[in-house]
């Protein structure tokens, strides 16, 4: 018996739906959607230092102190927060006070007001303002509460690359402790202000002044130098404050960038204060540029 002829349209609709499982699955399939992107990779934050472009571990200069005990500053190299360039990472770690050991900080948040702040396993580091290119000023804590501190890191300036003709003018940022303590503050035992220092590179000479203010609420007249040290193409200076007050006196730093374009230091000075009579000590770092 001759079977019917078979329209060509429905033979085409027929194939189509087998090949689209519709014999079994009573809809036709659709293709999944593609995976979501993996998300971006943390921000890594601020440069601490913009010049910085090689793995390198950067010069410091600061005070320390412990959270209890003897609070006499602490201003020697090693006695603060070492910090260094990863380039391979674009990173920077930190190697604590009497530790050989080297931990990881990551950007953790700025914002509007706040200083930026990095943070790893064993420290916690808050950028200070400052518009510099081999310089940093910062605040630092050991995650462990025994140790924190103010310092100033920089790309040291290289032997035989200060002027050795003319002369120049630094303006630096202060930032510190005051043993003085006057509740109801917001920052109760901070120093903040400026430090000028002039040097002549020729003759080898350096005079200027600091004008720190306290937290407190009231500044000091400005301070100037005395018994400076400093000589024709050196890379680091100190000196001591003219104040006849009893108490630990002294400043000392050194010129950073290519060409001694900026500088970090240290500063350490008593006071006696406006409100109590009574004798204080301030200290901290400062970092300046031409």
């Amino acid at each position: 018996m001759r079977m019917p002829a078979i329209h060509p349209i429905l033979l085409a609709a027929a194939f189509a739906l087998a090949g689209c499982g519709g014999g079994g699955g009573g809809g036709i399939a659709s293709t999944p959607p593609p995976p979501s992107p993996p998300p971006p990779p943390p921000s890594p934050g601020p440069a601490i230092i913009v010049g910085a472009t090689t793995s390198q571990q950067f010069a410091v200069s600061g005070a320390s102190l412990p959270f209890e005990g003897d609070q006499t500053p602490r201003l020697a190299a090693d006695e603060q927060l070492q910090v260094r360039y990863v380039q391979s990472s674009n990173s920077y770690e930190v190697q604590l006070p009497q530790s050989q050991a080297w931990a990881g900080i990551s950007y953790v948040s700025s914002e509007p007001g706040s200083p930026a702040m990095f943070s790893g396993d064993t420290a916690t580091v808050w950028l200070q303002p400052g518009a510099y290119q081999y310089s940093r000023l910062l605040e630092w804590s050991s995650k462990d509460e025994t140790v924190h501190g103010y310092e100033a890191i920089g790309m040291a300036t290289p032997a035989g690359s200060v002027p050795l003709t003319g002369s120049a003018s630094y303006s630096a940022r202060l930032a510190g402790y005051t043993s003085e303590y006057q509740p109801g503050g917001a920052d109760d035992s901070a120093v903040d202000g400026s430090i000028r220092l002039l040097f002549d590179f020729g003759l080898g000479t350096l005079s200027g002044s600091i004008s720190p203010d306290l937290h407190q609420g009231y500044a000091f007249d400005p301070l100037n130098f005395r018994d400076t040290v400093y000589s024709t193409g050196s890379t680091t200076f100190s000196g001591m404050f003219d104040t006849d007050v009893a108490g630990l006196n002294r400043f000392s730093g050194q010129f950073t960038g290519p060409k001694a374009e900026e500088l970090i230091g240290n500063f350490a000075f008593p006071y006696r204060s406006p409100v109590d009579g009574k004798i204080y000590q301030a200290d901290g770092a400062f970092a300046g540029s031409r």
